[in-house]
């Protein structure tokens, strides 16, 4: 008898146990920020279970967790440009999972899509850009650059319900000789632009000098001027001082010319 209320009870329990291993797998809490995919047998279902407290099949469905949060990426490539450089460009982005998609991108990745899809996404990206410019137009259209990165790694990941949130080209690092190269291009086109600063002002003094010169040539000229002018009129008063100093005091008789009026005027 006691054998049997054993047993019962062994029953019971094993039956309790099952009971509640089941109730434990017929649920499925799905965390904030995440979405489970359902499989059946190992095959994904098309409905995509949201946030909260899900019911499921034990032991013939299972649920995924797929997260959904933004999640940041800083990768760092090195390629070469068009011109043939090496340089290693450093991009940060942020992206996440589409909720609505999540299904088909574990249906066609897995959990580990960031190593599968996006990483390679992003070397191939940086590579074909890159090609399309030269060292020195990486420096100078960065901006421009960092857009078609952005662009084509977007092409590439957007279909797989992959969306990038932000994203910055952080640095660009070119080699040593071509940083030396640059560096004395810079150097020259210092030296270029002091050599013309330089040329500017002894232009701009020379043309002060002449300036100044011309100007004392002007006034030269004007004494000059004034100096034969008071020298032809002294030089006449002397004429005249010789004349009245030579006169007798009588008047000719006969007087021709120009004498007759210079001697009319010194009897004045």
């Amino acid at each position: 008898m006691e054998n049997r209320k054993t047993i019962k009870w062994i029953v019971l329990g094993i039956i309790l146990i099952v009971a509640v291993i089941v109730l434990f797998n017929s649920f499925k809490t799905i965390p904030t920020g995440c979405v489970g995919v359902k499989t059946q047998f190992g095959k994904v279902q098309n409905d995509v279970l949201q946030e909260g407290l899900n019911g499921k099949i034990p032991f013939i469905e299972k649920i995924v967790l797929v997260d959904c949060k933004t999640k940041k990426i800083d990768a760092t490539s090195e390629s070469s440009t068009k011109d043939l450089q090496t340089v290693s460009v450093t991009i940060a982005l942020n992206y996440n999972v589409r909720k609505d998609t999540a299904n088909k991108l574990y249906r066609e990745v897995g959990t580990d899509f960031e190593n599968i899809v996006i990483n390679p996404a992003i070397l191939e990206s940086v590579k074909s850009v890159m090609a399309q410019y030269t060292a020195e137009e990486l420096i100078t259209k960065r901006a421009e650059v960092s857009s078609m990165i952005r662009e084509s790694l977007t092409n590439k990941i957007d279909s797989r319900g992959i969306t990038i949130t932000e994203f910055n080209t952080t640095n660009i690092d070119f080699s040593d000789a071509f940083n030396a190269a640059i560096e004395a291009k810079a150097v020259k086109q210092q030296e270029v632009v002091t050599a013309q600063a330089e040329l500017e002002k002894q232009k701009i003094q020379n043309e002060k000098e002449i300036s100044i010169a011309e100007k004392d040539a002007k006034v030269m000229e004007l004494q000059n001027n004034q100096i034969t002018d008071k020298t032809l009129q002294l030089k006449e008063l002397e004429i005249k001082q010789k004349m009245i100093e030579k006169w007798n005091g009588q008047f000719p008789t006969t007087m021709m010319g120009e004498n007759t009026s210079a001697l009319f005027n010194i009897s004045k």
